[in-house]
């Protein structure tokens, strides 16, 4: 994070809020001092609004803060904003039936992609993100796709001066090949992604567009590599295509 006296008392406030969307979702005051840089007045003080406004909550074991209530109550409204519709839900089903494979939806909203549902009855292995999990633009099957299918393109320039650390074998990390990435989703109008977020995981997905046109969504399906998996991958790419259409008719 960027040092503190460079960012204003809201910007600040934020950085702290942020910090409980991530592993291991609970923290005390002096773990976010750490983390954030800050002193510990400034950290408190916030933890205490947020406390108040029941966006944070305190632990009585262990006086550890986690996300409260009222974060819970805004991810709903967020949900529904979206205007998913169970009739979604049910589609991720089918294609979860079809490819026995864990099924994920993702959504870019401005420069974030988070994850919106994750269902998974036929893996024995947790394979996908949690909803709400938010994604690099480098990697994976939502980051790459709805990066490519951006109403305002990422240049190579803003590409340089991001940080993009190898996180598996074939993760992407030079701006050139990430814009040629792009380039090749768009034309092909599928995305797929062999072990760029964990060893031996494989991804394969579909761009969703909403009736203005625009692609804000991306259905995909997840898996662990495989004798044959390029047939599985084929295969798999076929059940996506077969309920693009179905799954858009409920988009906004």
């Amino acid at each position: 994070m960027a040092k503190e006296t460079s960012k204003t008392s809201i910007e600040k406030a934020l950085d702290i809020l942020s910090i409980f969307s991530e592993e291991p979702y609970e923290y005390s005051v002096m773990d976010i001092v750490k983390i954030t840089g800050m002193n510990r007045t400034t950290v408190y003080r916030d933890l205490t609004a947020f406390e108040n406004y029941g966006l944070i909550m305190k632990a009585e074991d262990n006086r550890k803060y986690t996300l409260g209530p009222l974060a819970y109550h805004m991810g709903s409204a967020y949900l529904t904003k979206a205007d998913y519709e169970e009739k979604i839900l049910n589609i991720l089903e089918k294609i979860g039936e079809e490819t026995k494979e864990s099924v994920g939806l993702a959504r870019r909203d401005g420069d974030k992609i988070v994850s919106i549902y994750s269902v998974e009855i036929h893996q024995a292995i947790k394979i996908n993100d949690k909803p709400g999990t938010f994604y690099p633009i480098n990697r994976g099957t939502y980051g790459k796709c709805l990066t490519a299918f951006r109403d305002d393109p990422i240049t190579r320039e803003q590409l340089e001066k991001m940080d993009f650390e190898k996180e598996a074998p074939r993760t992407l990390t030079e701006p050139d090949e990430i814009l040629l990435e792009y380039e090749k989703i768009r034309n092909d109008g599928y995305v797929t992604s062999v072990e760029e977020s964990y060893a031996y995981a494989i991804g394969v997905g579909v761009p969703l567009r909403s009736p203005d046109g625009k692609v804000r969504n991306v259905v995909a399906v997840s898996f662990f590599m495989q004798d044959g998996y390029e047939k599985k991958m084929e295969d798999i790419k076929r059940v996506l295509f077969k309920y693009q259409s179905e799954i858009e008719k409920y988009l906004r």
